[in-house]
This record gives structure tokens, C-alpha cells and sequence, in this order.
């Protein structure tokens, strides 16, 4: 794993920092796939009835409100954890 800038600390160990920012990283990273994941799943399963090799305009708009949706509640999920966290 590329920590980036040079290594600090004795024997070339990444400082610290170093490893907390990678560590966050990592874990944003992973939170981004497991939320298209479950948004990809459980959108797809409500607006796709009848899968074909295309989608029709109503399953596009539903797919698109459907992820709107979601967004828009992981967006207010994250802001009241924050608030209550006292992060924000």
C-alpha cells in the first residue's frame, strides 16, 4: 500500500497519519461500492419488472428517482450522525 510523500518514523514506517488516512481511504472506498451495491439491487428489483435488452423510459425515470432517493437519504443520515456526533 503507497502511503504517498515520504515514510517518517524509524525503518521507513509510515507515520501515524499516514496509516489513519489510508485506513479512511479504504473505508470510504468500501462504503461507496457496498451503497451502489444496495442501491443498484434494491432499485433494479423495484423498477425492472420484466428485464429485456434495454429499459424502457419509465423504468429509466424510476431507476433515476430511485437513486435520487437514496442519495438524498444517506445524505441526511450522514448529516444527523454528524450532528449528533458533534462533527459538524
Amino acid at each position: 500500500m503507497e502511503y504517498g510523500g515520504a515514510a517518517s518514523g524509524s525503518g521507513g514506517q509510515p507515520s501515524e497519519s499516514q496509516v489513519m488516512d489510508a485506513v479512511q481511504q479504504e473505508m470510504s472506498i468500501a462504503f461507496l461500492q457496498e451503497f451502489y451495491q444496495t442501491v443498484r439491487d434494491k432499485c433494479f428489483d423495484k423498477c425492472v419488472t420484466k428485464p429485456s435488452s434495454s429499459l424502457s423510459s419509465s423504468e429509466q425515470q424510476c431507476l433515476a428517482r430511485c437513486c435520487d432517493r437514496y442519495a438524498e437519504a444517506t445524505q441526511i443520515v450522514t448529516k444527523a450522525v454528524l450532528d449528533v456526533s458533534g462533527l459538524e
